[in-house]
């Protein structure tokens, strides 16, 4: 997935509850991050809603709906 590309993902809003929510966006920017054991790379998303979110790249629900060219 690159800068521009439209995607969806699913995320568990309340801490008291696991019902997902949808959220579709466009990744606007991506970086690196150092875990224990590995690098992931996030993605700095900005979502239909207006909100910014950062999404992980092994996040099970992320989809790619459409690339940008």
């Amino acid at each position: 997935m690159n800068v521009g590309d439209l995607v969806k993902w699913d995320w568990a809003l309340g801490a008291d509850h696991w019902e997902r929510t949808p959220f579709l966006g466009i990744i606007i920017s991506s970086h690196l991050a150092k875990t224990d054991y590995e690098k992931i790379r996030i993605f700095d998303v900005l979502a239909n809603d207006g909100t910014a979110a950062n999404v992980r790249e092994d996040e099970a629900s992320l989809e790619l709906i459409s690339e940008s060219r």
